[in-house]
């Protein structure tokens, strides 16, 4: 499984962004992508729907209940930004559209160093985190204590 981070250029500026620790942890199983509304990346607009899953939320009735009920997922793409700027990136970003979405429900950010704008919301390595779980992957645990130690 690989987890794409499609990061907005501010994100990289910032002490206090997560994705960096999933980049940290995951090694090559975490790419890092720049985005650009003007040239968007041929990596992830080739990635295969079939094989790839887009967290961000959908009121699409089809959208899988739990993340575990799809197993052939070898790609999961995950906007890295403040909240605005995943809704632009998202709404400038017409080729997301073709993946299946998946939204995280029911989990509170413990995440402290930034305000979240969304009450539901969760920093990018608390989806990784979560993710992970998901899949009972073996960087989960490692994952979740460095973000632990980053968050006090």
């Amino acid at each position: 499984m690989i987890i794409w981070l499609l990061t907005h250029s501010e994100e990289l500026k910032k002490k206090t962004g997560t994705g960096k620790l999933v980049e940290e942890i995951m090694g090559s199983d975490c790419k890092v992508i720049i985005w650009s509304r003007v040239a968007p990346s041929p990596d992830i607009i080739n990635l295969s729907p079939d094989n790839s899953l887009l967290i961000y939320p959908d009121n699409n009735a089809d959208s899988p209940q739990s993340i575990s009920n799809t197993l052939n997922i070898e790609n999961i793409i995950v906007i890295d930004g403040t909240w605005q700027q995943a809704r632009k990136m998202y709404n400038q970003s017409p080729y997301l559209k073709k993946f299946t979405h998946y939204e995280i429900k029911d989990i509170k950010s413990v995440y402290s160093k930034r305000r979240n704008q969304k009450t539901t919301g969760l920093c990018t390595a608390e989806v990784a985190i979560h993710l992970l779980n998901e899949y009972n992957h073996p960087l989960a645990p490692i994952l979740q204590s460095r973000f632990t130690e980053f968050n006090q």
